[in-house]
């Protein structure tokens, strides 16, 4: 009863997924890097924070112009008072306006201007640089979860095989035990292992589908959305040649921006000292003011006084920074401690990316010498379930030998389906750190 029940229960999720499958779009590994890069959130954050370093740096360019205001006020005074136009005593209610407008140029501030500029450029390259390993990293985390769900995708097919294998040793049995040349344990057995069999197609499927998930949402795709991949063809040989470790190093240094980028920040930060000590020069600005107003203690109307009234103003000041409180040497002081911990940063930075680089290149070279003998195993295994399905047909064996060789067959082709497609893709890690696509193509 339970074997019958589990069996309606694959037939209807076997349905479910067929039906799944013929709606779904098939998406190949290219076209998820793609849609993630434009989609994903830490991309957009990151594109984000260039947007805000876009604006400082154009501010920091508009900092440099003239500014200009204008003043406009109304005052009523009652009793003695002084005029605001006049400047005269009065013992009377006035009415009075003012029209100012003034304006200031900073002529010598240390040259900050120029460096906040060029500070703020610098800050633009690194974030591009930083928008670049963002991109990156979506994009190994979707290759990553690419090959595994080519990988669970396989093990569907080899899990259905052995069940269909699995079918035809039950019926085979099944006529046997009718014609008593087998056990009802022999049946058993063999009844308990399509069973299994057919509970590894279901673990299978579902192990697959968790991982298409996984994809969607590194993709942004709502939970809703019909998706599925594109199996490649892949080689089974899968031969690559593996370039020297070293040299690998030495181009990743030059195309990913994991140190790269801490170039551009001892660059903002040498910018930042520079301002800080900029800090001690003085301050020369120009400033010029004009005026004009209306008040009701003089006998001329609102249009004459705008014009008797009129007066302007230029000015020169100096200003020179003369005790700080100690804030300018902090400041420094804080930058060089900066300079020292990008310097050590960028090393460690440096340290982390060759032992990436040299791990996936010891994974290589080990995957390789692996594949050869793993299909060897393989190819063996399969040899030796098939000879065992023959003498067990004609009598020569028992169930148990055959159940035996069928485990050994599945686990053989288990491990040949990983070693292969972790090939993939220690050939993909090692095409990205020498600075080239990552494609099946």
């Amino acid at each position: 009863m339970k074997k019958e029940i589990l069996h309606i229960i694959l037939v209807l999720f076997g349905f479910a997924s067929g039906k799944l499958s013929a709606q779904d779009k098939a998406w190949a590994l290219q076209e998820c890097i793609d849609y993630a890069i434009t989609n994903n959130l830490e991309v957009q954050k990151t594109e984000l924070d260039k947007k805000t370093t876009l604006l400082n740096y154009q501010q920091s360019k508009y900092d440099r112009l003239p500014g200009l205001s204008a003043n406009l006020s109304n005052n009523l005074a009652n009793g003695s008072s002084i005029d605001p136009i006049t400047s005269d005593f009065v013992s009377k209610s006035i009415y009075s306006n003012s029209i100012n407008l003034g304006s200031s140029l900073t002529l010598y501030s240390g040259n900050r201007a120029n460096l906040q500029i060029q500070k703020n450029e610098i800050l633009l390259a690194g974030n591009e640089l930083a928008i670049e390993e963002s991109k990156n990293n979506i994009k190994l985390s979707i290759l990553e979860a690419y090959v595994q769900a080519l990988y669970y995708k396989e093990s569907i097919t080899i899990a259905e095989n052995t069940e269909a294998s699995s079918q035809e040793e039950l019926q085979q049995a099944q006529g046997q035990y009718d014609n008593g040349a087998i056990s009802r344990g022999d049946l058993a057995g063999l009844e308990a292992q399509y069973t299994a069999n057919q509970h590894s197609v279901v673990l299978a499927t579902n192990t697959y589908r968790q991982q298409l998930l996984k994809l969607k949402q590194l993709l942004e795709l709502a939970p809703d959305v019909a998706f599925e991949i594109e199996a490649p063809s892949v080689e089974g040989e899968l031969n690559y040649d593996i370039p020297d470790k070293s040299d690998i190093y030495r181009q990743a240094l030059n195309t990913l921006p994991d140190v790269r980028k801490y170039d551009v920040l001892q660059e903002s930060s040498m910018k930042s000292l520079s301002l800080a000590r900029a800090a001690y020069a003085p301050t020369v600005s120009l400033s010029f003011g004009l005026g004009t107003g209306y008040t009701s203690s003089r006998d001329y109307n609102f249009t004459q006084q705008l014009d008797l009234n009129l007066s302007s103003a230029v000015g020169l000041t100096l200003s020179v920074p003369i005790f700080s409180k100690f804030a300018n040497k902090t400041n420094e002081s804080l930058v060089k401690i900066e300079l020292e911990q990008n310097q050590l940063n960028k090393q460690q930075a440096g340290k982390n990316l060759y032992q990436s680089i040299e791990t996936a290149w010891l994974n290589a070279v080990s995957n390789q010498s692996e594949r050869n003998s793993s299909r060897v195993k393989r190819d063996a295994a399969k040899l030796s379930y098939d000879l065992a399905r023959k003498k067990y047909e004609f009598g020569g064996s028992t169930a148990t030998d055959l159940l035996l060789t069928q485990t050994n067959y599945v686990n053989a082709e288990q491990e040949y389906l990983q070693v292969k497609y972790m090939g993939l893709l220690y050939e993909q890690l090692l095409n990205y750190y020498q600075g080239k696509e990552i494609s099946f193509e």
